[in-house]
This record gives structure tokens, sequence and C-alpha cells, in this order.
């Protein structure tokens, strides 16, 4: 597998969480997206896979919106973006994804 070539189990998500009270409300699955976008918007390393939480503020959600069919609502939720792998044990056999682990899905 190449290196910008992200395996099948490697899922990334938007988790949005209640302001009053910090709960998870929700998470909607991006569509596919390639590394090298998410590695240049976010102003990361190419040897970094993106496993880390990243907030999203107004600006970002401009961004996302063409990956998501989520309505952001920034006066009622805080935004992350989340990475995780919804297969382990392909992942263990696969050795990761450039040599790291994403968790899998709680």
């Amino acid at each position: 597998m190449g290196k910008g070539k992200q395996p099948e189990w490697l899922k990334r998500e938007i988790q949005y969480f209640n302001k009053a009270d910090e709960s998870l409300e929700g998470e909607a699955e991006l569509a596919p997206i390639e590394l090298s976008i998410l590695q240049n918007y976010f102003e990361v390393d190419q040897d970094d896979p993106i496993f880390d939480t990243y907030q999203i503020e107004l600006v970002d959600a401009t961004f996302l919106k063409p990956y998501t069919s989520l309505e952001f609502d920034f006066e009622k939720y805080d935004y992350w973006l989340a990475a995780f792998t919804d297969n382990w044990e392909q992942t263990k056999r696969d050795k990761g994804f450039m040599g790291q682990y994403p968790p899998p899905k709680q």
C-alpha cells in the first residue's frame, strides 16, 4: 500500500459535543478524503497520518462541508475531527498505517 493510500479500515468522523454539558451528541462519518489534502490543510508533516483529534472551527467547517452532510451549529456544539479503525484485527495484520495505529471505534 502506498504511503498516501489510506486503508479501508481507516475512518474519519466529526464528533460533536453539546456545549451546555460537554456530552457527546453525535458522530458524522466523513466521505473519503485524500490524506495529503488533510495534511496540507492542517499544516502537518507528510509522515503524519492525522490520527490526533483536531478541533473544528467555523472556517474548518467550510473546508470539510464537501465531505459531510452534517449541518454545523457552532452556537450549540463543539466539533472535533477524529480518526479510528473499524477493523482492529485487519489493522494489526497491516501493521497499522504509516507505522501508526489509530484507536479502535469505541
